[in-house]
């Protein structure tokens, strides 16, 4: 029911009143009947419209969950910014929730989990082609559209569309990315959440095309330089079978020579179907892995701590971490956000629990007035260079750029150590491939050796007799 509805009610009763002199309305009467219907139609309103739930931060930075009641996610997040918050989340209840549960169900199942379906070089093209549209002036929505009928990959289509449904329904882009972490990782979803509060967008999309990018050279660098010593073990086993390491006689050898009756289907047992069942039991285990690290926080701060303990591998680990937060933590600090929000988001978007609980201790402490640097410098995980370069930016109020350059020298590093590991594994491996392979050639040759003198002894027994 509207006012105007009940405008035209007062307006008929009214006439009706006016009939009937003895029975004629007063002003006092008139404005009463008024309020009443106005009072009815807002209580009406009220209680049909639609009821948001949101996730947000005051003007403290202290996180505030609840509801707010508005015609639309657009309106309610409006009010709230005019309430002095920042928002984070939000979502329709009621019917709407319903409709995100089944969106969170088809868009973040079991298998998406552990398998995010999006390859990193789609979701690369993906952002530098964002990166321009928004460049060009194209609305958001828009350009997501465009996207969306461009992009090849299934999977990536799916939440393009559901993503652009959320961004015209009022949601950030930031959280509506927050929805499918899958897809993108958290230092994308706070690199555009600085994007948004700074108004970068399209600087920041280009940046998260640079990211992977770099990432995904390294992972081709790293398989290129380990598949050669792959290959040669993946051969040498096919040659020697999983019982060389019970009777040392190799596979081949047993099958060319027939030995106890060695069939083909015997050497295929030893070969193809055991690496079927390693690769099932190493599947199941990537696959608890998986879940286990996106349910359960202490099993991956173990699992962290556990990588950065092993030699070699945990420093490139940590020095990857440490970069991702300096370069997250100087451009949100750039963007112009608080030092402590920027130090927090830049320790969530290093992907690592362990740098993500300094980084608390460091937000900590700048919002009590002290200085960052120096909570890096007692944890001890920080590098000597990187602390004092955040410590000059501290001093100088330039701690955006001795950031960028902390960080350009921390993926350096981890980049030439991950390249001398790989190429160390490759010598290793290739190592001791030749040491089992002539192992089990010197075998080999000592038993047949063996067993032509014993077979020659008997007849040359005979002879001299």
């Amino acid at each position: 029911m509207s006012i105007s509805c009940s405008i035209i009610r007062l307006y008929r009763l009214t006439r009706n009143s006016t009939n009937n002199v003895t029975n004629k309305p007063s002003l006092s009467y008139v404005v009463s009947a008024i309020s009443m219907e106005i009072a009815d139609d807002a209580s009406i309103r009220k209680r049909f419209m639609p009821e948001f739930a949101y996730t947000a931060k005051d003007r403290a930075g202290r996180t505030v969950e609840n509801t707010i009641q508005a015609e639309n996610s657009a309106i309610a997040a409006g009010r709230l910014r005019e309430q002095g918050y920042e928002v984070l989340k939000i979502r329709a209840l009621g019917i709407s929730s319903v409709e995100h549960t089944a969106r969170r169900q088809t868009g973040e199942s079991l298998y998406h989990t552990v398998h995010s379906g999006v390859p990193l070089k789609d979701l690369m093209a993906f952002y530098r082609q964002l990166s321009a549209l928004v460049n060009a002036g194209i609305p958001i929505f828009q350009a997501l559209t465009n996207q969306e009928n461009q992009v090849k990959n299934a999977r990536l289509r799916a939440v393009l569309r559901d993503v652009n449904q959320r961004v015209q329904n009022g949601e950030k882009l930031s959280s509506a990315f927050g929805s499918y972490p899958s897809v993108f990782n958290e230092l994308q979803i706070e690199m555009l959440r600085a994007a948004e509060h700074g108004g970068l967008l399209e600087h920041m999309l280009a940046r998260c095309a640079d990211y992977l990018e770099r990432e995904l050279e390294m992972r081709r660098l790293i398989s290129g330089l380990t598949l050669y010593p792959k290959l040669v073990a993946f051969i040498a086993f096919m040659v020697l079978g999983k019982r060389f390491f019970i009777d040392k006689f190799p596979a081949v050898a047993k099958l060319i020579v027939g030995k106890n009756n060695y069939s083909f289907w015997s050497y295929v047992n030893d070969t193809f179907v055991f690496l079927l069942e390693v690769g099932a039991v190493a599947y199941v285990l990537f696959v608890f892995n998986r879940i286990s690290f996106a349910r359960a926080e202490l099993i991956r701060e173990t699992w962290e701590r556990f990588k950065m303990a092993i030699p070699g591998v945990g420093g490139v680990t940590r020095g990857f971490a440490l970069a991702k937060f300096g370069r997250s933590f100087g451009v949100l600090y750039g963007a112009g956000l608080p030092m402590a929000t920027a130090v927090r988001a830049g320790g969530t978007a290093s992907g690592s629990r362990i740098v993500q609980r300094v980084a608390e201790q460091g937000a900590l402490a700048a919002e009590r007035g002290g200085s960052v640097s120096d909570v890096f410098a007692q944890c001890g995980m920080f590098p000597h260079t990187v602390v004092d370069m955040l410590r000059t930016g501290e001093q100088t109020g330039n701690i955006d750029a001795m950031m960028a350059k902390s960080s350009e020298y921390l993926e350096n590093e981890a980049e030439n150590k991950a390249r001398q590991y790989a190429m160390i594994f490759s010598v290793v491996v290739l190592l001791t491939v030749a040491i089992i392979v002539g192992y089990a050639i010197i075998t080999f040759y000592m038993s047949y050796v063996g067993a032509a003198t014993g077979a020659g002894t008997p007849g040359g027994a005979m002879e001299g007799d």
